[in-house]
């Protein structure tokens, strides 16, 4: 339609501008991509062309500027469809042709508002059944068709094997303890596709990947604090989607439940807190393990040169010994060996334990949310009459019956069981290398390393030694129990 209303001006093309998925309800023609350049030049051409009205502007205002832009710069505005469908040009050496501009523009800004109406009535509809209403894909899921509730088939979120694995183990190694910044480490070393490049390849047609984006620390974020995770419908502010009783929209399937989300949220409040004590620069295979005899304080890390080749050695600091009293060191590589003989053989054969934490819930967010949306509909009631008044006399009433019972147990205080697991603690510690999983290990046992000073020639086993708390032997235990029931 504009090449043909060019030839039937006589003019030559000099450029053109799309601005493709641009809305001109949202913005001004100053403010489109490719459109703005050519404003911002009107030497460069006499005249331009809209296919209608409407693709230039949807405001009066925005009609108004562009009329007297026109104007002192002496511009023809062409739409290749006015009223009626005949090619529409205005003369805006004249007051009335402005006018007639002006009322076109009312007539497209009205037809764009009522659009709009539309569109927010219909997504409102969809939203309140679970049926996805368009935007952002979440990353985990993908497009799906389902038959839903008003008895239509629609568009659904259901989950996407490959990026669903990739943020539920995102979740699972931060409920592990690790931090947001590690978690975004593991994604980037994983090359993990990003969520952009995952919304990319889903819509129609896809679109390319997009080489140079990258893992953020605030997407990560993001990912790990959605409750899209439990299958809600989320709003672009982060609020959930709620029923008439206050319950929120299931908006795709769940990729966790509850208990892990418990569990999540648990963990994020955990790593919120700010560690008490600065981080360790010294930190060492036996950091909180290995200690000086003579001080008890936790000896660091150090490198020293021995007839010139460099070792690792454990160190005392000094500060707290008499003049006479000398500092404690000890080779790393001895230090460690010794460790490793002592840890079997005491430990061994005994069965490892672990502490189960149930989370807790808190209700406490959620009531508050409730209460607000309260407060919010009452101040609407008392403007409302009618039917509309009865429809959020409804939705009071249905989130006070959600509210009683959370108000009853706000909070669900967390649990914690001990439970034996099926390997032994010396089966675990020869299973792994990495001093800082034997690290925890140590540390879980309340053990300590006494390092007592001495010199190159003093035997190990004088110079170390090697405690913990109370474990009971199991096959001295069982002998003890038998002697203690034929003493009867």
């Amino acid at each position: 339609m504009i090449t043909n209303t060019c030839d039937r001006i006589g003019g030559t093309f000099v450029g053109w501008a799309r601005d493709t998925d641009v809305s001109a309800l949202k913005t001004t023609p100053w403010e489109r991509a490719e459109l703005a350049p050519w404003l911002n030049s009107p030497e460069l051409w006499d005249v331009m062309i809209w296919q209608r009205l409407d693709r230039a502007v949807r405001s009066m205002a925005d009609m108004a500027d562009l009329g007297r832009f026109a104007k002192q710069h002496k511009k023809r505005l062409i739409f290749s469809a006015g009223p009626g469908g005949d090619m529409l040009e205005l003369d805006f050496s004249s007051s009335m042709s402005e006018l007639i501009l002006l009322i076109l523009a009312f007539a497209a800004q009205l037809e764009g508002q009522t659009i709009m109406e539309r569109n927010q009535g219909a997504a409102a509809h969809l939203r309140s059944i679970g049926r996805y209403s368009g935007g952002t894909i979440p990353y985990g899921y993908h497009l799906v068709r389902k038959v839903f509730s008003d008895g239509r088939e629609g568009w659904w979120l259901g989950l996407h094997e490959e990026t669903a694995a990739i943020r539920r183990a995102a979740i699972a190694r931060t409920i592990a303890g690790h931090g947001a910044t590690r978690v975004l480490r593991w994604l980037v070393e994983s090359e993990a596709i990003t969520p952009k490049n995952h919304q990319a390849r889903l819509v129609t047609p896809p679109r390319e990947h997009d080489d140079g984006d990258t893992w953020r620390l605030n997407t990560v974020y993001d990912m790990l604090r959605s409750p899209i995770v439990r299958g809600y419908q989320v709003r672009r502010d982060g609020s959930m989607t709620r029923t008439t009783d206050g319950s929120p929209v299931i908006h795709a399937e769940p990729m966790i439940d509850d208990e892990t989300w418990y569990q999540l949220e648990s963990a994020l409040k955990e790593l919120a807190v700010p560690s008490a004590h600065p981080r360790r620069k010294d930190g060492h295979e036996l950091l909180g393990v290995i200690v000086c005899g003579t001080c008890e304080r936790n000896m660091y890390g150090a490198w020293n040169s021995f007839s010139g080749v460099r070792k690792g050695t454990f160190r005392c600091h000094g500060g707290l010994h008499e003049k006479d009293q000398p500092a404690s060191s000890i080779l790393r590589t001895v230090a460690l060996e010794y460790v490793d003989e002592q840890f079997v053989d005491q430990f061994g054969p005994f069965r490892r334990t672990q502490v189960i934490r149930t989370a807790g819930v808190d209700h406490t967010a959620e009531i508050n949310e409730l209460e607000d949306d309260l407060q919010e509909l009452s101040g609407r009631l008392v403007r409302l009459r009618g039917a509309a008044a009865d429809v959020v006399e409804q939705q009071i009433q249905g989130i006070s019956d959600r509210l009683g019972p959370l108000k009853e147990r706000p909070v669900v205080p967390s649990r914690e069981q001990t439970v034996e697991l099926d390997t032994t603690w010396g089966e675990a510690w020869q299973q792994t290398d990495d001093w800082a999983v034997r690290r925890r290990m140590l540390n879980d046992l309340g053990v300590k390393v006494k390092v007592m000073p001495g010199n190159r020639w003093t035997p190990r086993d004088d110079r170390l030694s090697f405690a913990a708390g109370t474990h009971v032997d199991p096959e001295q235990d069982a002998l003890d129990d038998i002697a203690q029931q034929e003493s009867f």
